[in-house]
């Protein structure tokens, strides 16, 4: 499958129609779309996810959910996509057309059989606050679906499902975030996308239906009582969910805020350099100022990790008595199991000696009394019992601890927690703060000092309004640090009230009926597991080869052969427990692993490229990719790998979004023979339009 053509009109920064034609081949597979900051790369890659899932893209990505939430909701987010100009010009409707190829199509009457495209258009009026979705034939132009739902339907069935969009169309920047994740949560995000590019998802939702009935079919035989307590904790579950939607709602706008005040400081910096040029000062005020934007992110990125971090502390203090807690339990599990055994086998020895002493055959003219039947009975019992004892695996408890499964899992996912935000992660986090503030302080001198010495008394009050908003700026990410500490602990009551429902429903007294139905319930989750399962296991090994053959290829670390200290050894493929996905592990040399969290953050963009790709492997079908700021976080080496080995083989069709830092015009030449065609992105000011070519190759085609 692929984008061959893109239409954006008045969309954004996009004046009346601009015409895309991304056609690839076999040998030329990658499209490269340049522009500065600014320009529309982002929104050319929104005007695509747009058109295919109109006000549903809050669910593909928490950066376009961002984008919503700073509009307060979808209609007004659609109100301000119209192109300014066009506005201007009295103009109300905008829209974005994508022709897809080389797809199988379904057979419908309304669709030519030789045709193996369609386009698909999605339009919005800002008067009527209309809009609609427009599936057609390339061939003879005729709308394919009459009902919306069928559009969807074939959106999601023939052409990208939206659960699978994110690993489609994504910022490999900010995507590399995933190596961050908890166990659990790693498991959870490979759980979805391999559901979502082979189409397992579909038995998860299957598995969730049945067992939401299941849960119904439990609340039903509850008492009054009973029956409140579940229904208040539901409600408080979903109160809290609404809280968490308000706070990242309120986030969205203090980004906002802090967005335009950062233009506001930038205007008045402009205007403070301009009146500061009187005289011959050799003063380079654009560079200082510069740093001080770049110092000032990474101090709210150092923040909000600290943040992080600071949660786990009261678990770190307890990690001592959560791990005698794992320890005692795993004792106590394994006494249950060799109890049970002991038990099975008592059985056995019980039915063997039965079937021994008292069913036929018995040797003819037997004289074998009873009293001796009884003396062997009792001797081949306790022969049996000491040659199949299996106490040596028990061990006394003075005590034993009642949790459910999920209580189990908490502490495992806490101890887990703690485990991988070692000591130093602390450390290296408030140094580089500290650091980070003194450069700050010192620049901020040298600033303010030269700015002193000025006289001019219009400087003075830019300044004071710089400072003010500044201040502003502070007190918004402040105030977005709080918001994110009270959604952490907002999720977290989740979690503790989903256990207290989950121990609410296991009090309810089922009747006889509502039990069979649930154990006939039971059974077709469990086949369904089942299934899951090995579907999950055959993907397992291709997925630990890819991984680890592209970590080879792209990880320096790993490039030379005569390094004898290499990174990464091997890459296992885990399987989790009660369907929570897989778990990566990177091993080194010594069969050590390699904790994710502790790669850098360029090493963490390879990573997950590595997986992302591996996981796109598995697809029967060949999907088009589409990249924002490609090579971001990478160390020169990296993004030379990556350009040349990487993005060359990750699709038939690859479109990359990228500054001139990034693709830089030596490595567009280095994979100028993969590259179909290239666009840059020119604004002036205020609408973007596209030339053929790149930075320092363009043309006016």
């Amino acid at each position: 499958m692929k984008f061959s053509n893109i239409k954006i009109n008045n969309f954004r920064q996009y004046y009346n129609v601009v015409n895309i034609d991304l056609t690839t081949d076999t040998d030329q597979n990658i499209i490269v779309i340049g522009g500065r900051n600014g320009y529309g790369k982002t929104n050319f890659l929104l005007s695509i996810v747009w058109c295919l899932y109109g006000e549903k893209i809050s669910q593909i990505d928490d950066n376009f959910k961002k984008e919503i939430q700073k509009e307060k909701n979808y209609s007004s987010f659609m109100q301000q996509s119209i192109n300014w100009t066009a506005k201007r010009e009295n103009k109300d409707t905008f829209s974005v057309s994508i022709k897809v190829s080389e797809i199988e199509l379904p057979e419908l009457s309304k669709l030519n059989s030789n045709s193996d495209s369609v386009i698909i258009t999605r339009t919005f009026n800002i008067t009527s606050m209309n809009e609609t979705l427009s599936i057609s034939d390339t061939n003879s132009n005729m709308e394919i679906f009459d009902d919306e739902a069928d559009k969807i339907n074939f959106i999601n069935d023939y052409i990208i499902p939206i659960d699978a969009a994110k690993f489609v169309f994504f910022d490999a920047e900010k995507i590399s975030e995933i190596a961050n994740l908890s166990i659990k949560e790693e498991g959870s995000f490979i759980n979805d996308a391999l559901g979502k590019i082979l189409g397992l998802d579909t038995y998860d939702t299957l598995i969730e239906d049945i067992e939401f009935y299941i849960n119904t079919l439990k609340k039903e035989g509850a008492t009054k009582n009973l029956q409140e307590q579940i229904v208040d904790k539901e409600k408080a579950i979903e109160l809290s969910e609404i809280d968490i939607e308000k706070l990242e709602e309120e986030n969205a706008e203090k980004l906002k805020e802090i967005d335009d005040l950062k233009k506001t400081i930038r205007q008045y910096d402009n205007l403070i350099s301009q009146h500061s040029k009187q005289g011959n000062s050799t003063f380079d005020r654009e560079s200082i100022l510069s740093e001080i934007e770049k110092l000032k992110a990474k101090e709210f990125e150092l923040s909000e990790k600290f943040n992080e971090l600071s949660e786990i502390i009261p678990l770190a203090i307890l990690t001592g008595k959560l791990e005698e807690v794992s320890e005692h339990l795993e004792i106590q599990e394994k006494n249950t199991l060799s109890q049970n055994l002991s038990k099975e086998n008592a059985e056995k020895i019980e039915n063997f000696i039965e079937l021994l002493f008292n069913k036929p055959p018995e040797p003819e003219n037997t004289t074998m009394s009873f009293k001796d039947k009884l003396f062997y009975y009792d001797k081949a019992k306790k022969l049996s019992s000491e040659l199949f004892a299996s106490n040596g695996d028990y061990n006394e408890l003075e005590f034993e601890h009642d949790l459910s499964n999920a209580e189990k899992n908490l502490i495992s996912d806490a101890i887990n927690l703690v485990n991988s935000q070692s000591k130093d992660q602390f450390e290296t986090t408030i140094e580089e703060f500290n650091e980070v503030q003194i450069k700050l302080s010192e620049l901020n001198k040298t600033l303010s000092k030269f700015d002193a010495d000025l006289e001019d008394e219009l400087i003075l009050e830019y300044s004071s309004k710089k400072e003010t908003a500044d201040y502003n700026i502070t007190e918004s990410n402040r105030k977005i640090g709080e918001n994110n500490q009270q959604i952490s602990k907002l999720r977290n009551d989740i979690v503790r009230l989903n256990q207290q429902l989950l121990t609410l429903v296991k009090k309810v007294d089922i009747n006889a009926q509502n039990k069979i139905k649930i154990k006939e319930s039971q059974k077709y989750i469990d086949v369904l597991i089942t299934f899951l399962e090995e579907q999950k296991s055959k993907h397992k090994d291709s997925l630990e080869k890819t991984i680890l053959s592209e970590l080879k290829i792209l990880m320096h670390k790993l490039g030379s052969e005569e390094n004898s200290n290499k990174f990464i050894e091997d890459v296992k493929v885990t399987i989790l427990a009660s369907g929570q996905g897989m778990k990566i592990t990177l091993l080194d040399q010594d069969d050590n692993e390699i904790r994710k969290e502790s790669l850098s953050s360029g090493e963490k963009q390879i990573y997950i490229s590595c997986l992302i790709k591996a996981i796109l492997n598995e697809s029967i079908q060949n999907l088009p990719i589409f990249i924002d700021t490609p090579l971001g976080r990478l160390d020169e080496e990296h993004r030379d790998n990556i350009t040349k080995k990487y993005y060359p083989a990750l699709s038939e069709q690859v479109v990359l979004f990228s500054t001139n830092s990034e693709i830089t015009p030596k490595r567009y030449k280095d994979i100028s023979e993969n590259i179909s065609k290239s666009y840059l992105l020119f604004n002036d000011g205020a609408n973007t339009t596209l030339k053929s070519g790149y930075f320092n190759t363009t043309s006016n085609d």
